[in-house]
């Protein structure tokens, strides 16, 4: 059975949240270093390391949680099982490979203009060329 859903923006959040994770790691080696002293002020950066974890799911909450299903109609784009974007196969102009963010991605053009962006995973490239006619044109320049 093939899978038709995905998290739409996997590699992105995986990407960003290592990011945050090397800088909460220099933000904690602060605090530890700053028990050593008479005065610490070293809770301040325990605030700060847990803010900016708070705040990367608050600002990044939209983007981390949307499903994509792929099937035999076309892509749906859902958030909180509301679709908030729906393109039909007949309606998709290209797909093609990209990076997003430095990230790779697949960029799917619309007939009218809008484009989606996949994250470029081995299952989602297959659910795509199992449903689609057309091909993903590698690396278009």
């Amino acid at each position: 059975m093939l899978k038709r859903k995905f998290f739409k923006n996997l590699i992105q959040t995986i990407s960003f949240f290592s990011a945050l994770m090397i800088f909460e790691l220099f933000l904690l080696i602060g605090y530890f270093a700053s028990l050593g002293y008479e005065q610490n002020f070293g809770w301040i950066l325990l605030i700060i390391s847990l803010s900016l974890i708070v705040l990367f799911f608050l600002v990044g909450f939209y983007w981390i949680f949307q499903i994509v299903s792929i099937d035999e109609r076309g892509i749906k784009i859902f958030f909180v099982n509301k679709t908030i974007e729906q393109v039909k196969w007949e309606e998709i102009k290209s797909i093609e490979e990209a990076t997003i963010m430095k990230n790779p991605a697949i960029r799917i053009k619309t007939i009218n203009g809008t484009e989606i962006h996949l994250d470029k995973r081995k299952n989602i490239i297959k659910a795509i060329e199992t449903y689609s006619q057309k091909q993903i044109v590698k690396n278009p320049r």
